[in-house]
């Protein structure tokens, strides 16, 4: 009778789902190098921004990625704020592939002014991307990614006699991620901190 009852506990112990993650919050940040599309020169710069990660019963993963960007050059700045969807499909548990799409703004500085009293000019911006996040210690993890992004400024015949003025600048980051964990909820009710 007891050996029945031990046997039904561990059997029902087993079927109990362990906790697993639902959703996250993680930060990154790191160096830039842009091709601004303005001037020969590549630009440095810095890159940063967050992602709100859930984790449904799909192959893949959907996040809202806010991020923003500065390159400096001796030619112009280039800046964008942007927001939009991530898609990432995990491997290995460590490895975290992912394309992203983002819209927002752009705003390009220039130095010096092209011309009298044009100083900056600002214009939508679209990007479209990739890259890999890589675990490397609890919550810590490397950023490789790369973004290809398309402003227009509309009609501007002081820089293009015929046609709108677009820029295409391309960017590649490399840096670091920081991952908190949201609780989730087991059959019995707990509370646990996703690992």
């Amino acid at each position: 009778m007891i050996s029945a009852a031990t046997t039904a506990a561990k059997s029902y112990g087993q079927a109990l789902p362990t906790a697993s993650k639902h959703a996250e919050i993680s930060a990154f940040g790191g160096y830039m190098v842009a091709k601004t599309d303005y001037g020969p020169a590549a630009k440095k710069g810095i890159g940063a921004g967050v992602d709100f990660t859930v984790f449904p019963r799909f192959f893949v993963a959907p996040s809202l990625e806010v991020r923003g960007q500065e390159a400096v050059g001796p030619d112009v700045t280039e800046k964008s704020l942007m927001v939009g969807l991530r898609v990432q499909k995990d491997f290995r548990q460590k490895l975290h592939p992912y394309v992203d799409f983002l819209i927002g703004a752009g705003e390009i500085v220039y130095h010096p002014e092209p011309y009298p009293d044009y100083h900056a000019d600002k214009s939508k911006a679209y990007s479209f991307g990739g890259g890999i996040n890589i675990d490397i210690a609890k919550h810590f993890g490397l950023k490789f990614d790369v973004q290809r992004q398309n402003w227009n400024f509309g009609s501007n015949v002081a820089i293009v006699q015929n046609g709108n003025y677009t820029l295409t600048p391309t960017t590649a980051l490399v840096g670091v991620t920081y991952t908190m964990p949201f609780r989730v909820l087991n059959r019995h009710g707990d509370f646990s901190i996703a690992r």
